[in-house]
C-alpha cells in the first residue's frame, strides 16, 4: 500500500530538495528527488496538486494543464516561492 502524500511530507521533502545543487531539476515527491521518476508509484494521492498548491501555481486543480513550479515561474521565482511558503506555513 502506498503512503499518502501530504503538505507536511511535501514541506520536508522540499527542504531536502532545496539542498540539492540544482533543485529545479528535482521533484520533491520522487525517489531521490529524481524528476524523471514517476512520483505516483510511491504515493497514493495527487502529489502534483499538493506541490502546485503549496507555491500557488495558477489552476493547480487542473494539474494536467499546469506546469511544475520551476517551469511555471522560472527557477529563481519557484525557489523563492517555495522558501516563502515554507516560512509562512511554519516549516522553517
Amino acid at each position: 500500500m502506498r503512503r499518502k502524500y501530504t503538505e507536511k511530507i511535501h514541506a520536508g521533502r522540499s527542504l531536502g530538495m532545496l539542498k540539492k545543487k540544482n533543485p529545479c531539476v528535482c521533484c520533491p515527491a520522487s525517489k531521490r528527488y529524481n524528476a524523471t521518476v514517476y512520483p505516483y508509484w510511491s504515493w497514493d494521492s495527487e502529489v502534483c496538486k499538493i506541490c502546485m498548491k503549496f507555491v500557488n501555481v495558477p489552476n493547480y486543480n487542473d494539474y494536467a494543464n499546469s506546469k511544475c513550479p520551476c517551469r511555471n515561474f522560472g527557477e529563481h521565482e519557484a525557489i523563492k516561492r517555495t522558501w516563502l511558503a515554507l516560512e509562512e506555513k511554519g516549516y522553517i
